[in-house]
């Protein structure tokens, strides 16, 4: 096991962009330090499944209910036990993400540097999230809208897992689903997402306004800038 993660880290670093772009004045430790980097990075997420894998079982499997049921979604935040299981197994989808984002080649980063951003940008998420909630005094509200983000975010990674395996095994041109695929169904994702905090919001007699600000300030605008980000850099 430790040999095939070497091998992916290795795979992850070599022939970078970036190892290009900086040439020889780059330190040579930190390039060798690369592959580890890498390594470790896998242990520590295959140890945080194996601790935390019957609860991520059953987040996968309440996303999906939730997806589309709203009794479902109501069950699952008044369980605190199902809201921890979605809890860690939307931080274990950072680095699954991150993984899937390289093999589809959908960044010029490699590993290391997308699941930085993708980290980044969770933090961030949640800090505005809780600045929302504190400043308009609904913290229950938009404590409803973080977890139904964490329900969107399992849902689209083990969907993008399935789609990454199944490509390789039937050898389905990768590009196709990173260009064509991928954006397709993150877009129907946000649509379901939006049409279901306008209901929340809706329930809260919050105005459209204010859900409008909300779609653009702490989902669009964050989403947007990570996109650039992975894409650009």
């Amino acid at each position: 096991m430790f040999t095939f993660l070497q091998i992916i880290g290795r795979d992850c670093w070599s022939g970078s962009e970036l190892m290009t772009v900086v040439g020889d004045n780059f330190p040579s430790a930190v390039v060798e330090s690369h592959p580890a980097l890498t390594t470790y990075a896998l242990l520590l997420c295959l140890l945080y499944f194996l601790i935390f894998v019957e609860n991520s079982f059953i987040a996968i499997m309440i996303s999906y209910r939730a997806l589309f049921n709203r009794l479902a979604l109501e069950d699952t935040l008044a369980n605190k036990n199902l809201t921890y299981a979605i809890n860690n197994t939307a931080l274990l989808c950072l680095p699954v993400l991150a993984l899937v984002l390289y093999f589809l080649n959908v960044s010029k980063l490699h590993f290391v540097f997308i699941l930085a951003a993708l980290v980044i940008f969770t933090l961030v998420h949640i800090g505005l999230f809780l600045l929302a909630g504190w400043l308009k005094y609904c913290q229950e509200m938009f404590r409803v809208l973080s977890i139904c983000d964490r329900i969107y975010l399992i849902v689209f990674t083990t969907a993008s897992l399935l789609l990454l395996l199944l490509g390789r095994l039937t050898g389905f041109p990768v590009a196709t689903v990173s260009a064509i695929v991928l954006p397709i169904f993150i877009s129907l994702l946000f649509i379901l997402l939006a049409i279901r905090s306008r209901k929340i919001f809706a329930e809260n007699n919050c105005s459209l306004l204010f859900w409008f600000l909300y779609l653009c300030t702490l989902e669009i605008l964050p989403l947007g800038l990570l996109i650039c980000a992975l894409i650009r850099i």
